[in-house]
C-alpha cells in the first residue's frame, strides 16, 4: 500500500490511504457505493482524519470523500463476493483481466458492426450429445490422468507379452516330445498373444477411444465458438466453397483446412528460396526434420491442405470422410477464390486451441456439432 500526501500551508495532511494497484470500477461495486450511507462514510472520515480536517480546503476534502467512498464500497463488494479482502497482487491482476474483457467486448462490437449479416446467420450452432456427459470419476477416457494410466498399462501388458514369448520359445522347440508341426502351432499360439496385446495398446478399447474421441470433439468445437475468427470473411468464403462442394456441414473440417491455408498464403507472400525461420518439415530423402525454405514451406502446406481436410479428427460421430476428389477440388478453389491478404499468421494458426480439462464441469453434457 502507498499513502497519498498533500502539502497544505507547509503541513503534510494525509487525505486516505490508496492502493497501488488500479481500482476496480464495476457494477457490484458501484451498488455498494449506492448502499453506502452518509452518515457513514462522515463517521469513517471523523475517525480517521478528524485532527487534519480543518486544514484540509473543501475541494481536498471531497476529494478525499470520494477516494473513501470507492475503497469502502471496493471492500464491501470484495467481502460479499469473496469473503474477505483481496490482496493488492490479486486486484491488479482483477484489473487486468477486466480490462482484457472491455477489449475482447469492444473488438466485439466493431466486428458485430461489420459483420452483422453472417454473425446474426452463422450457420453453426452449438450441438449436444443427448446422453453422454462428462464423467472423469468413473469414465476413463473423460480423465487425462486415468486415460494415460490406462495406455501404461497396455504397454506393460505388450511389454509383458514380449517377454513371455522370448521366456518360452526356445524351451518350445528345445522339447524332444512335440513334431515340428505341434511347435510351429505352438509357436503362433504364443507370437498370437503377442500381436493380441500389441494391437490392443496400439489401438485400445473400442469403447474407449470412441469415449476419448468424444471428449477431444468436444475440446475443439468449444474452441472454436470461443474464437471470433468464424466471422472473419475468410471463413464465410471458405464456408461457402465447403457448402457449395457437399462438404458443407463439419465446422471442425472447415476451422482445421483454415490452418493450413493460412500458411499457405503466408508462404505465397515471401521469396520461395529464402529459409523459413521458425518451422521444419520432414524430408524423406534424409529421414530427418530439416528447415524448409518459404517455397518448401508452402509446397508442405499445400499439403496440409488436404490432409487437414481429411483428418479423422474432423469427423462427427458415425460420419464418413469425403472423397479424395472433393479434397482437391475444395483445395484448388480455397485458393483461387479467396484472397490471400487477410491471412496474417496469427488469424487461424490457434484457433484450435483446446480449452483445459479444469474448464470442463462433472455432468456437463459434451458437444458433437
Amino acid at each position: 500500500m502507498k499513502s497519498v500526501y498533500i502539502i497544505t500551508g507547509g503541513i503534510l495532511v494525509m487525505i486516505a490511504v490508496v492502493f497501488i494497484a488500479p481500482q476496480k470500477n464495476t457494477d457490484t461495486i458501484a451498488e455498494e457505493k449506492a448502499d453506502s450511507q452518509l452518515d457513514e462514510i462522515d463517521a469513517y472520515i471523523l475517525k480517521e482524519y478528524g485532527p487534519v480536517l480543518g486544514k484540509l480546503s473543501p475541494e481536498e476534502k471531497e476529494l478525499g470523500r470520494q477516494i473513501i467512498t470507492d475503497r469502502l464500497a471496493r471492500e464491501k463488494a470484495e467481502m460479499r463476493k469473496y469473503g474477505r479482502l483481496l490482496t493488492a497482487d490479486e486486484r491488479s491482476e482483477q484489473w487486468w483481466r477486466e480490462q482484457d474483457e472491455a477489449s475482447e467486448r469492444a473488438a466485439y462490437a466493431k466486428l458485430y458492426e461489420e459483420r452483422k449479416e453472417w454473425i446474426d446467420n452463422f450457420p453453426f450452432r452449438r450441438g449436444y450429445h443427448p446422453n453422454i456427459v462428462y464423467d472423469p470419476e468413473t469414465n476413463i477416457a473423460h480423465s487425462t490422468e486415468k486415460f494415460h494410466a490406462y495406455q501404461k498399462e497396455l504397454e506393460r501388458n505388450a511389454d509383458e507379452a514380449m517377454d513371455k514369448y522370448d521366456a518360452e520359445v526356445d524351451k518350445l522347440w528345445a522339447r524332444t516330445d512335440l513334431t515340428r508341426e505341434e511347435k510351429e502351432k505352438a509357436d503362433y499360439e504364443l507370437f498370437r498373444a503377442v500381436e493380441l496385446a500389441d494391437q490392443k495398446y496400439h489401438e485400445g478399447d473400442p469403447e474407449i477411444m470412441e469415449q476419448r474421441r468424444i471428449i477431444k470433439r468436444h475440446k475443439r468445437l468449444a474452441g472454436f465458438y470461443e474464437q471470433h475468427y468464424r466471422y472473419a470473411p475468410e471463413f464465410e468464403q471458405a464456408y461457402r466453397i465447403f457448402e457449395e462442394e457437399g462438404a458443407g456441414d463439419n465446422p471442425i473440417r472447415i476451422a482445421n483446412t483454415m490452418v493450413a491455408l493460412e500458411s499457405y498464403f503466408v508462404a505465397s507472400k515471401h521469396d520461395p528460396n529464402k529459409l523459413h525461420p521458425t518451422s521444419e518439415i520432414w524430408n524423406d530423402k534424409i529421414q530427418d526434420w530439416k528447415q524448409p525454405t518459404w517455397g518448401e514451406k508452402m509446397e508442405n502446406s499445400y499439403e496440409c491442405i488436404a490432409g487437414n481436410m481429411m483428418s479423422q479428427r474432423n469427423l462427427l460421430l458415425g460420419e464418413e470422410n469425403i472423397s479424395r476428389e472433393q479434397v482437391d477440388k475444395i483445395r484448388d478453389r480455397l485458393i483461387a477464390e479467396i484472397p490471400p491478404d487477410g491471412f496474417t499468421g496469427n488469424t487461424f494458426l490457434f484457433g484450435l486451441a483446446d480449452p483445459k480439462d479444469h474448464e470442463l464441469v462433472p455432468g456437463q453434457s459434451l458437444l458433437v456439432e
